[in-house]
């Protein structure tokens, strides 16, 4: 099989490798389509806690169960949980005490095949692209999310961010009732997203102001940047939920000033880490729904060859998504 490997800091080689065998419970899975995520720049370029290299990236992944008849397509949840431990006993198998992840812990999809466990195999519904199928993991991270923040119709909620991430939050959000205000400081990606932002009545700018920039119910974060975080906090309104869902850049140190706004409003502060495969069966309905609406997420399809060089680009916040195809 050919594969992308990051054997080091920045650096990837491409090659073959030998054909995966997979074990019990296990099936090899063709690749048709892999995203990259910023979280696969970040491990290319500084590393990440739960990464183990040499290792093949790619956890955004969809494909086709080789030998299997008929052959339809499946998306991959890329949590390896136990199944025993208290977390997943209650449901939160994201996590798992003993989580391995496909793409940090074992070999993901920046491959043209790759082994799954069986069970981490959810099928895909008819009518959904393989490339927009690769969707169903991060709008599955962004539903979770929403779950984390409580979220009920009609409620006031402020995302900041106006990426992928960003977009999947605010419309998983209207999907279920409520008002949006979606911010960004960068006006090119704001643009590319204004026609998805009327459709969904969703409102958008790159700095909050007016009578509506206070009170709102929920806040989160679809941006590593520390400023999203103090004035986010400011803008809830009492009993709102800030939801922590990216993690914050630097090492910034907030004063207890900040910390007693929680105090004084009676806020939650609640934090919101990957999904379930629940999640993503959720996020699969709704694809199936507004696949044409979310389909300028695919902003490029790209080879192996070609993802080292996007990187940068992809580590910068800047544009949707890039989708390895085979």
């Amino acid at each position: 099989m050919n594969s992308l490997m990051l054997s080091e800091r920045r650096r990837f080689s491409l090659g073959a490798s030998p054909d995966p065998e997979p074990g019990e419970g296990e099936a090899v899975l063709r690749v048709e389509a892999c995203a990259v995520c910023r979280t696969d720049a970040v491990m290319w370029d500084k590393g990440h806690r739960d990464l183990l290299l040499p290792r093949v990236p790619g956890h955004e992944i969809c494909g086709r169960v080789y030998g299997a008849a008929p052959s339809s397509l499946q998306v991959v949840w890329p949590g390896i949980a136990c199944g025993s431990c208290d977390m997943c006993r209650i449901g939160r198998e994201n996590l798992c005490r003993s989580m391995r992840i496909i793409g940090f812990h074992r070999d993901g999809g920046f491959a043209d095949c790759l082994v799954v466990p069986e069970a981490n195999l959810l099928p895909v519904p008819s009518g959904i692209t393989a490339e927009v199928a690769t969707l169903a993991e991060p709008f599955g991270c962004a539903l979770h999310a929403l779950d984390r923040s409580r979220l009920r119709k009609g409620e006031r909620v402020l995302i900041y961010g106006g990426g992928t991430l960003g977009i999947l939050l605010a419309l998983g959000a209207v999907a279920q009732g409520a008002e949006v205000l979606q911010v960004d400081p960068d006006l090119q990606k704001l643009e590319k997203g204004r026609s998805f932002r009327r459709s969904f009545h969703i409102g958008g700018g790159s700095v909050i102001d007016g009578q509506d920039a206070q009170d709102f119910n929920v806040v989160i974060n679809a941006t590593s940047a520390c400023g999203s975080f103090s004035d986010g906090i400011h803008r809830l309104a009492p009993g709102g939920r800030y939801c922590l869902f990216s993690g914050l850049r630097g090492n910034e140190e907030y004063p207890a000033s900040l910390v007693n706004e929680i105090h004084y409003r009676e806020a939650d502060l609640v934090g919101s880490y990957g999904c379930t495969r629940q999640d993503m069966r959720v996020a699969l309905e709704l694809l199936v729904l507004h696949e044409a609406e979310l389909s300028f997420l695919i902003e490029s399809r790209i080879s192996l060859e070609q993802v080292q060089s996007v990187m940068p680009t992809v580590l910068e916040g800047k544009g949707f998504k890039f989708v390895i195809t085979f």
